[in-house]
């Protein structure tokens, strides 16, 4: 049965005309300059022609060897190291890693590389960056993949086994694919963290409301809980600049509506959740928080969270299930300066409404790569990066060789023996991790997660699905004509303004004036672009999951 239904799930994707055209993921997924929850789309569909061999290609015997410019960003990206050599040798490959730098010049880079065809590597990755995307479509830069998940079926049948709804929203109306899905998150990939070991020190309970959360984050801040005597703690830290930290008190105010994009209603309506009086209301608890010293400071500047973990001084904190694994290199670090410390994940604390909720992830990948026109060979190229995936093999590239990099247990567990994270990986330039943004598992190929962290995966997922249904994806967000208008000034607009208050530079007291600036700026406007086009996506899904499912 469960081929059939990816076989029905291929044929969907492939030949509906106008219905088919998301370990922690990064922390930059939440970075759309659109103010709903976007995923890269484009109705492109005039890429660069696709040759098909007539059957498929044998990667595992080619006598030519090829060259793959590849470009990554997170992940191993020291050259000719093990994994990248055992690439070589299995496909007969000549591989050139490309690094983008960090976050903020990555985009740039890309564009660049893109735009010189001198420059232009055989497959590119990307985030954010649909104008671009579109661009690189309606130019012949990319090759459209979709003939070849017809005959390479690993990646393609691993998306569909986990939603079909990924290749719906990587896919263009006339059944064009021109990018893979990258990293797909877990449907929820956060929980609530706190210091066990401060509960202790205070003879603290659990909390499970926010009221009791915000006594314990005062208790924490100013009750000496690590006992040294000095005031050094703060309640509560984590990534700074990120309205996601902030997420129990968005999903525990009001109804939960006061979210910082647009949402869909339960009616089929739309709002814009940071004009909200559910955003009104959780803001001034939260800038009361950070005025009385509650919150670390750098929380309102651009801190990373896995850095802030690592150091610590704060007892609570809202972040990444995988901190769960042992081999987590944040809490590695952690532990190693605090070894008698106890991080521990608990429920998410009810709120007014008395639903409490973890942060749901996109069902779209929030990255993506594809095969250029400069590739000598895209099929082949399609074919080896398929072959990677299938689970022997992507278990390999991840995490390396059995009774060396790491150890199975023989009863469905495994014990990581050298960290993709860790400097061992480096030293030894053993390459684990290599290519992660490029096809990554989160079934149970991702052997680095412990069975508490697959349970609580599960966990938060179960307990972010009412929150997900009022999550806006687009399929095609260059559609949104009036959105792409003014939705960036909507935005920084109300991240100027949020921001503000909670450091404390504004006040709630301009709450009516921001909200007239923001209705000004054309709020009702995306509203009414949203009713239409994103209604009429909502219908087009529901009868692609008709078909599907035939």
């Amino acid at each position: 049965m469960k081929k059939r239904v990816v076989a029905l799930l291929l044929s969907a994707v492939l030949v509906m005309g106008t219905l088919v055209g998301c370990g922690g993921k990064s922390d930059k997924e939440a970075g759309s300059s659109d103010t709903g929850t976007t995923q890269e789309q484009s109705a492109g569909s005039t890429g660069a022609e696709t040759p098909v061999s007539d059957g498929p290609i044998d990667v595992l015997n080619q006598s030519e060897t090829m060259k793959l410019a590849i470009v990554c960003l997170q992940g191993y990206t020291q050259p000719d190291s093990q994994i990248q050599k055992w690439m070589e040798e299995r496909y007969n490959l000549d591989v050139e890693i490309v690094a983008l730098p960090g976050w903020s010049d990555a985009t740039a880079k890309i564009t660049l590389l893109m735009t010189d065809e001198t420059q232009r590597p055989d497959i590119i990755w990307w985030w954010n960056m649909e104008k671009d995307f579109a661009q690189w479509v309606d130019a012949g830069l990319l090759v459209d993949v979709a003939p070849y998940m017809e005959k390479y079926t690993t990646m393609r049948d691993y998306y569909n086994s986990i939603d079909p709804g990924i290749l719906f929203y990587a896919s263009n109306d006339d059944g064009s694919i021109y990018r893979i899905p990258g990293d797909v998150a877990e449907p929820a990939c956060e929980t609530l963290w706190i210091r066990q070991d401060w509960l202790d020190n205070l003879n603290l309970e659990v909390p499970k409301t926010l009221d009791e959360l915000e006594e314990v984050m005062y208790a924490f801040t100013n009750d000496d809980p690590d006992g040294n005597g000095v005031k050094d703690t703060y309640g509560y830290g984590g990534d700074g600049y990120d309205i996601r930290t902030f997420w129990p008190w968005v999903q525990g105010t009001g109804d939960g509506l006061g979210r910082f994009e647009f949402i869909k209603m339960d009616d089929g309506s739309y709002v814009y959740g940071a004009t909200t009086e559910d955003c009104k209301n959780w803001l001034a608890r939260v800038s009361k928080l950070y005025a009385d010293g509650v919150f670390t400071p750098n929380i309102i500047t651009d801190t990373d969270r896995d850095e802030e973990m690592a150091n610590g001084g704060f007892g609570v904190t809202y972040s990444w299930v995988i901190y769960n694994n042992p081999s987590s290199g944040p809490m590695k670090s952690f532990y190693s300066s605090n070894p008698d410390a106890k991080w521990v994940p608990i429920d998410m604390v009810a709120g007014d409404n008395g639903n409490p909720q973890d942060n749901p992830a996109s069902t779209a990948a929030w990255c993506y790569f594809g095969i250029t026109n400069v590739c000598s060979d895209p099929e082949r190229a399609y074919a080896i990066w398929d072959d990677m995936a299938k689970p022997e093999n992507y278990i390999h590239r991840r995490f390396g060789v059995e009774g060396e990099h790491y150890k199975d247990n023989g009863d469905g567990t495994y014990e990581i023996l050298i960290s993709g994270d860790g400097d061992e990986n480096t030293s030894q330039n053993i390459g684990l991790k290599l290519f992660q943004d490029l096809f990554s598992r989160k079934d149970e190929c991702n052997i680095e997660n412990t069975e508490s962290t697959s349970e609580l995966f599960d966990k938060v997922f179960k307990n972010s699905r009412d929150a997900y249904s009022h999550t806006i994806e687009k399929k095609d967000p260059s559609i949104y004509v009036v959105n792409n208008e003014i939705g960036t000034d909507i935005g920084d607009t109300a991240k100027e303004y949020i921001w503000s208050v909670i450091g404390g530079s504004k006040s709630l007291d301009d709450w009516d004036a921001y909200v007239q600036e923001i209705k000004d700026l054309g709020e009702q406007r995306i509203i009414d672009e949203l009713t239409e086009l994103h209604g009429a996506q909502i219908k087009q899904y529901e009868e692609y999951l008709k078909n599907v499912q035939q």
